[in-house]
Parts: C-alpha cells; sequence; structure tokens
C-alpha cells in the first residue's frame, strides 16, 4: 500500500537562503552600531582621532535611529501591498511582493555602508557631525528596504510551530555567523587591514601624572624639545573603511541568494490584498494584546542589551585593558557557545512553549550585563580579567542563541493571529512595526551609553561612565523580563482575541 508523503512546508534549500541572507543583515547592521560611535567619537587620551565629540556623537545615531524605525512600517504596508505579477514600473521583471525590495534596497546599501566611514574633517567639527547622520539616515533605509520583507519570508514560508522552529534556526545560525563576521571578526581585523598602524619608540616629553593609555601623535613624537622614550602608536582609520568596503559585497551577495532561491507563497492575483489603510493597519497592530506585549518586552530589553553592546570597545579597552582585537578574542565563546545551544533548542521546544524559552533566554543575558562593572573594578591580573570576560559572555550566549531562534515562531503566531481577526496576510507590517520597537531600543541604548560616559567618563583616567551601562543595561532587560512573562499562549481554534490560559 502507497503511503502519503507530507510535503515540507520549505525547501532546505530555501532555509540555507534565509540563513546567508542574515548574514547579510548583520554584516550591514552590526558594524556600523558596534563601531560607529567608537570610531566617530573614540576614547579620550588614546592618541585616536575624534570626529565628533562623545556629548554629540549619540545624536547621530539617535537621529538614524529614529528615521529607521519611521521608514521600518512603512516599507512594510507598502510590500504587504505589493502585487506578486511584474508591473510596468518594474526596472527588472522579479515576481513577488518581496523580492523587488530585497534585490534593489541590497544593491544600494553597499554605498552608504562604506560611505559612512569617511567623514570629512579630521578633528571634531559640526561638518563630520551633519555627514554621519545623513550617511546613516540614508544607509537605514535602503536597510529597510531589503530587511523588512526579508524577514516577513520567514513565517510566510514556514505555517505550523514545528516548521517555524526549524526555519528560526536556519535563520538563528546565519545571524549567529553574521554577529561573529560583524561584531567579532572586526576586532582583528581593522588592525590586520591598517598597515599604517604602527608601534614606535620615539622622544617623547616626560610629563608628570602621563596616563599609561596615552599614544603620542607621531609627528609630535619627533619634536626635537622632547627628551624621553615612550611607545607610540601611530592609528589611522583605514582598517575601519577596508572592513566596511570587504563586509558591503559580502552581504550584498548574501541577499542576492533569496531573491533567486525563494518562491514566494503568496499570489496577488488568487488572494487580492485587502483595502485597509495605513491608519488602520496601525490601529490593528495596537490592538494586538499578544504582539503589544511581545514589542515592549523587546523594547526594554534590547535597551539594555545594545547599551552593553554599544560600550563594548571601551569597556574592553579601559575596563579590561585590551584593545579591538581584544573584543574578538572575548565575543568568541559567546558566538561558540550560541552555535552549540542550536543542538538543544528545537528539542527544548517540544516541552516549554516559546514564550518561557524567550524568559529563559532574557533572563541569561540580563543576570550576566552588571558582572560588566564587578569585573571593570576588580583588582585583579589583566590575563584573569579576560577569562573571566570570556566566561562571561559565553554565558551570555546561551541567551543569545535561544533568542535568535524563537524570534520567528513568536512572531509567526502573532501574524496568524492578526490573519484570524483581519483576515488579512501582513507579515512585513508586523515585521516592520517590530522593527519600530527594535530601532526605538537602539535610539534609547545609544543615549544610555554617550549619556553615562559624558557624565562618569570614558577616559584612560576615569571610565566609571562605561562601567556603569553594565548595571543600567541589566536593570532595563529585567524589565522586559517581567513584561514577556505576560504573553499569553495563543488559542489557534479562537478567531476572535481570546486565548488559552
Amino acid at each position: 500500500m502507497k503511503q502519503n508523503v507530507t510535503e515540507p512546508e520549505f525547501t532546505w534549500l530555501e532555509g540555507l537562503a534565509l540563513c546567508l541572507s542574515m548574514i547579510g543583515v548583520q554584516l550591514s547592521s552590526e558594524v556600523i552600531n558596534q563601531w560607529g560611535t567608537y570610531f566617530y567619537s573614540p576614547s579620550e587620551g588614546v592618541g585616536r582621532t575624534i570626529y565628533v565629540a562623545v556629548s554629540l556623537v549619540g545624536t547621530i545615531f539617535i537621529i538614524g535611529t529614529i528615521w529607521d524605525a519611521i521608514s521600518n512600517p512603512i516599507v512594510g504596508v507598502l510590500s504587504d501591498k505589493t502585487k506578486t505579477v511584474p508591473g510596468r514600473w518594474r526596472l527588472l521583471p522579479i515576481r513577488g511582493r518581496r523580492m523587488p525590495y530585497i534585490f534593489w534596497g541590497s544593491i544600494c546599501m553597499p554605498v552608504t555602508a562604506v560611505a559612512f566611514w569617511y567623514p570629512p574633517v579630521q578633528e571634531p567639527s559640526i561638518i563630520n557631525f551633519v555627514y554621519g547622520t545623513v550617511l546613516l539616515c540614508l544607509h537605514w533605509t535602503f536597510f529597510a528596504i531589503t530587511v523588512v520583507p526579508l524577514i516577513a519570508l520567514g513565517p510566510e514560508i514556514a505555517r505550523s510551530e514545528a516548521a517555524r522552529v526549524r526555519i528560526g534556526t536556519w535563520i538563528a545560525v546565519g545571524m549567529i555567523v553574521g554577529l561573529a563576521l560583524a561584531a567579532v571578526m572586526p576586532g582583528i581585523l581593522i588592525e590586520v587591514l591598517d598597515p599604517e598602524r604602527q608601534v614606535v619608540e620615539a622622544a617623547t616629553p616626560v610629563t608628570e601624572g602621563l596616563s599609561p593609555f596615552v599614544h603620542t601623535d607621531l609627528g609630535e613624537a619627533l619634536a626635537p624639545e622632547h627628551d624621553a622614550l615612550e611607545t607610540v602608536t601611530v592609528y589611522s582609520p583605514k582598517g575601519y573603511r577596508r572592513l566596511a568596503f570587504i563586509l558591503a559585497l559580502v552581504s550584498l551577495a548574501m541577499f542576492q541568494f533569496p531573491v533567486w532561491l525563494i518562491r514566494e507563497r503568496y499570489d496577488s492575483e488568487l488572494v487580492p490584498a485587502g483595502d485597509i489603510s495605513f491608519a488602520a493597519g496601525f490601529s490593528d497592530a495596537l490592538r494586538n494584546k499578544p504582539f503589544v506585549i511581545y514589542a515592549v518586552a523587546f523594547f526594554l530589553f534590547s535597551i539594555g542589551f545594545m547599551a552593553a553592546q554599544r560600550v563594548l570597545p571601551y569597556w574592553v579597552e579601559l575596563g579590561l585593558g585590551g584593545s579591538e582585537k581584544t573584543v574578538t578574542y572575548t565575543m568568541a565563546p559567546f558566538i561558540l557557545v550560541a552555535m552549540i545551544s542550536y543542538c538543544f533548542i528545537p528539542m527544548a521546544t517540544r516541552y516549554l512553549h516559546v514564550k518561557w524559552m524567550l524568559f529563559i533566554a532574557l533572563f541569561i543575558i540580563a543576570s550576566g550585563m552588571p558582572f560588566m562593572y564587578i569585573l571593570g573594578v576588580a583588582d585583579m591580573d589583566t590575563n584573569l580579567k579576560m577569562i573571566l570576560g570570556m566566561a562571561l559572555f559565553g554565558y551570555c550566549g546561551i541567551g543569545q542563541g535561544i533568542i535568535y531562534v524563537m524570534m520567528t515562531p513568536m512572531m509567526g503566531e502573532i501574524i496568524d493571529y492578526d490573519e484570524r481577526r483581519s483576515g488579512e496576510r501582513r507579515e512585513a507590517l508586523y515585521n516592520g512595526l517590530s522593527g519600530v520597537a527594535w530601532k526605538a531600543s537602539m535610539a534609547g541604548s545609544i543615549f544610555i551609553a554617550t549619556t553615562s560616559m559624558h557624565f562618569w567618563g570614558n577616559s584612560a583616567d576615569n571610565y566609571l561612565g562605561v562601567l556603569l551601562v553594565g548595571p543600567i543595561a541589566g536593570a532595563f532587560a529585567f524589565a522586559g523580563l517581567v513584561v514577556i512573562s505576560f504573553y499569553p499562549r495563543l488559542d489557534k481554534e479562537t478567531a476572535h482575541g481570546s486565548s488559552a490560559p
């Protein structure tokens, strides 16, 4: 007797395409998120070029993030309403309501991803402030055009919870590999790709109370009136710029895989898009209780998590006594443990609802961040500090691995819930609105990090402002933990908003 074989909801090739595209997502965002603030306004007193004062640099990223938050839901609504059959205005006849956005956005994004690292004035200047703000806004515009439709593909091609956990695992692997390339490897590559960075011994003045972190400018060091020898580090921005160029090209290639390998399931010819307005769509989302809880929880959690990420280069340099490559050593256990966790997360989801999986993930990271302060002030050997810092990030990697996997199943059931209430499939709208919460938290994280450093210090002599970000971030993350505990278990048999206990 012939047995019926259930056709998989998505193919392994489609899963791989999404996995690779998530690498592009990380390369296009995390380098700027983690290193952008530090590049434009590095630690004082270590011999680096400061393009924008620390009191002002956060404004660049806050404005850019607000712009990004506004563009996310707009792109989402436009994508949801786009017809799948190419019309006369499509320069290339790419079929689908997601693929044209991904194709063109990913082509434009590398330009801004590289240009951002070329501020025109080699000293603190309002011109650099304006330049950085404009370039960042342009970059986040192209990022939204690419990524909002891209993320909407996951819940569309995987409709059951089990399939969404599987596609979530594909996505999570891409996210963590991309994070390794975008947030971990740059620490080494920035130095390797900077041939003008050198350490020399030169005549320098003997200055009473000179900080051991100070790296004297080479031209100044060779002045005849200087009468002592001191180690001098000569910095240049070429490492950052060359890295940005390489990652921009790689991200462009990664984004093209889903365009040509994934088949969109939605067909506007068979299921015509409704006439629901922008305002009505936003109103529906605000009345969607599971989505509101999810958005608020991630908003609070991400403020803390990304604030800690913003100060990571400062913390490693000032708190642990390292350099850019030390960031790589610190983050390596984070990536490794997150990758290992993917072997066990699908099994855990058989026994724990997505809500409790996220609760555990948020608890792990929230409980780890305050230790950034404890390690920073600890009086111990530098090598021991480094080992403990690696252990701390390895612990947090467990939580990050769970978060990356669980985001797709949670957003999927939220979108399903909305469809039962409205009759509309609005993956991109909800992913766009989720982006609003995410970007708002980015703005908050920038404000926390830069304000703390401005008032309490980010210099070699006083870096309390860097260390305080850890406990502040932990407090926000624990607030998100409390909110996510109210997330309901949705009853798929209910069409009008009630939920199972």
